[in-house]
């Protein structure tokens, strides 16, 4: 009968472990579940262009899995992915070149870029772009097989001060044609100081950009008539016009809207023009339709003065009423 000793027993023992423990290992290196040993695919998503490309894969390396779907990339293609390695749930984007020609002082080349803008392409082309930019705007989208030109600039800070022209509170006045205007009363320009930065190149200012702006005068703003609607702030005409005091009438001092009558209230024809407007009459200044009459109907207006002389000297004329809308 032969002896099995126990040291040949443990021997044996050992040497089955570490065998066991090798395939187990080997099993879970090429991706397969030690639980059920079924290989764990990870679902991801390819975006190549306009088209996605649903893929699974137990690659953990972003190149074996296009080499796995069949994608292929130039040299001047590029692609990024949402992870470090392949997890599920992963998005893989692929960036295909395209053809630009860059045109530096007429002479072209060609490079193959996967910028989005024109700018990016020159940046790809190796231009520095504190000196030389593109003369198409550098934000535009870069086209295949676009042409691209680059000129050299340099940069200047100026200062200027600028006037404002005058800007005019347009009135309609159904008497003009509608491309007229008179000017009722004149303005007065404003001033403002620009702190600009030019773009020169070859001697010329190419492009300029407003780095601060400054009104130091605001001017004043003028008044015009026009015979176009579009615009106007309200609307013009001729009307005759007398003068009250606030004692007039009852004496109480009291205009038709319940209001205190005195200088800034004139009264009016509702039917012409509604209670609570405000108006500027000529001659007289800002007020507010506050007031009716027994004599004012149609076209006519009556100014409130604070003194009998004054609706004396006052009289009764002709003059240009300006009706708010």
């Amino acid at each position: 009968m032969a002896v099995f000793s126990m040291k040949k027993a443990r021997a044996i023992f050992l040497g089955t472990i570490i065998i066991t423990s090798t395939m187990m290992n080997s099993v879970s290196a090429f991706g397969i579940n030690e639980t059920n040993n079924k290989i764990e695919y990870k679902s991801i998503s390819i975006y190549d262009g306009d088209k996605k490309i649903p893929f699974k894969t137990n690659e953990s390396d972003y190149r074996k899995v296009l080499d796995a779907a069949g994608i292929k990339l130039s040299s001047y293609d590029k692609f990024w992915a949402s992870s470090g390695n392949v997890e599920d749930g992963s998005v893989l984007v692929i960036e295909r070149a395209i053809p630009v020609k860059i045109n530096y002082k007429g002479s072209i080349r060609v490079i193959y870029t996967t910028q989005q803008t024109v700018q990016g392409a020159v940046n790809d082309a190796g231009y520095d772009w504190h000196k030389i930019m593109p003369v198409e705007d550098g934000l535009s989208r870069v086209r295949s097989g676009m042409e691209i030109h680059v000129i050299p600039y340099e940069v200047k800070i100026v200062e200027k001060t600028e006037e404002i022209p005058v800007s005019y509170v347009k009135w309609y006045d159904s008497t003009l044609n509608s491309d007229e205007q008179v000017v009722v009363q004149e303005g007065r320009t404003g001033i403002r100081n620009t702190r600009v930065e030019e773009f020169i190149s070859d001697g010329k200012v190419i492009k300029t950009e407003v780095l601060k702006s400054k009104v130091i005068d605001e001017g004043e703003k003028g008044i015009a008539k026009t015979g176009n609607q579009n615009g106007t702030v309200g609307w013009v005409k001729v009307m005759s016009a007398t003068a009250y005091h606030p004692m007039d009438g009852d004496g109480r001092g009291i205009t038709a809207t319940g209001t205190r009558a005195g200088h800034g209230v004139v009264a009016v024809d509702p039917s012409v023009i509604p209670l609570g407007s405000k108006v500027y009459v000529l001659g007289y200044g800002e007020a507010v339709a506050e007031d009716t009459g027994g004599a004012i109907i149609g076209d006519r207006i009556d100014l409130c003065m604070d003194t009998y002389y004054d609706c004396y000297a006052f009289g009764r004329k002709n003059i240009e009423v300006f009706v708010q809308y």
